[in-house]
């Protein structure tokens, strides 16, 4: 390491349990390095519910750290609660830029931001397996266990075997690093920029998760094609549907019944799903029925009313516009998320400081028979 160089709030993210703890970062992960035993500093999880529940006690959320921090969080919080409560806006800047803050910001922007960066939701689909030492194996097991009728007497059935197979998990790591030099801390005044930076990265990391989701899903589905319809394809006067959605939708469940899994999950574009609620067949057949509302429908997720138990994922990050994707998404695939590090680098040298993060995150399709690509349900 650069002799000039202080590494500064080293902390690490547990994705078991939500809490981040002290890091240190001579060691490395994979290794004989139980991080789990540092000093607790922070529950992401109890902060999340905290602003969630807009609780009227602005020192809620400092109920979320440990120990030490518990008491640098309390004056923290209550310092800026006082700032605005008084309008002195210099008091919450003062605040903000305090050396005790640089560790509520480290530790705060990985549970928390409010920023209007898309970040996605693919990564909501399938469920998170926590990965701490970055490689394994996953089993699929098959339901190839046989039951015999018809057997005759005095003869007895022969035992049969389940088959399974594995796919070999490792966790890779991303990352990504912002920086301020002295010189811009002194010459832009007002909003802490640096904060805002940090505050963004972290959401430019959940945008990222979102499409390695969306990039293991569309690479496996496009080996598996079906046939779809139009859902937006309209003629006549007035307009009406020329494609029927219901007929397709019999032929994906019908899919699904020589599968080993169950139909309960749609993926696609936004617009896609506002031409199939929209579609005549969809509504009833009738033009003059009233129109179904598409509003808020990027980022979303909802039952589809003629299929009950499945749910429609609609994110503007897929990248077909013509296509859609069905899947069971509790069988085909696993998110494999392993710590996440972060912390600040001041050199004095260069006269920069830098806020560096690092995840460790995986998609893996573990059964491929269970994700379909729908073509041409959009024109």
């Amino acid at each position: 390491m650069n002799q000039y160089k202080e590494f500064k709030n080293p902390v690490i993210l547990n994705p078991q349990n939500g809490i981040v703890y002290e890091d240190d970062l001579t060691k490395r992960l994979g290794e004989d390095y139980d991080w789990t035993a540092r000093e607790p500093i922070f529950n992401t999880r109890q902060y999340n519910a905290a602003l969630k529940a807009k609780a009227d006690d602005p020192l809620a959320v400092s109920d979320c750290y440990y120990g030490k921090y518990s008491d640098i969080a309390k004056d923290v919080y209550q310092k800026l609660d006082d700032a605005q409560t008084s309008k002195d806006r210099s008091l919450a800047a003062a605040i903000i830029t305090s050396k005790e803050f640089t560790l509520l910001q480290d530790t705060t922007v990985l549970g928390s931001n409010d920023e209007l960066i898309r970040q996605g939701i693919l990564t909501q689909i399938f469920e998170e397996i926590n990965t701490p030492n970055l490689k394994g194996d996953w089993a699929t097991f098959a339901n190839d266990v046989q039951y015999i009728t018809n057997i005759p007497e005095s003869k007895s059935p022969e035992p049969s075997f389940g088959g399974y197979s594995e796919t070999s998990i490792e966790v890779p790591k991303h990352g990504g690093a912002v920086a301020i030099t002295d010189r811009a801390r002194q010459v832009i005044n007002g909003a802490d920029v640096f904060a805002r930076f940090v505050s963004q990265l972290q959401q430019k990391r959940i945008r990222s998760e979102s499409i390695i989701v969306r990039d293991a899903i569309e690479a496996i589905a496009s080996t598996n094609n079906q046939t779809g319809v139009d859902f937006g394809a309209r003629s006549g006067t007035p307009p009406a549907s020329t494609q029927n959605a219901i007929d397709l939708l019999n032929t994906l469940i019908t899919f699904f019944d020589g599968t080993v899994g169950e139909f309960n999950t749609i993926l696609s574009k936004s617009f896609i799903f506002n031409e199939f609620i929209l579609n005549d067949t969809i509504r009833g057949g009738n033009t003059l029925n009233p129109l179904s509302p598409i509003t808020s429908v990027q980022e979303q997720v909802s039952g589809v009313g003629v299929l009950p138990g499945v749910q429609w994922y609609r994110d503007n990050l897929m990248t077909s516009s013509t296509n859609m994707y069905i899947m069971d998404r509790n069988r085909a695939g696993k998110n494999f998320r392993g710590p996440t590090r972060a912390y600040t680098v001041t050199d004095p040298d260069t006269e920069t400081e830098k806020y560096v993060t690092k995840s460790h995150f995986a998609t893996y399709i573990v059964d491929g028979t269970l994700i379909a690509r729908v073509t041409g349900v959009a024109g």
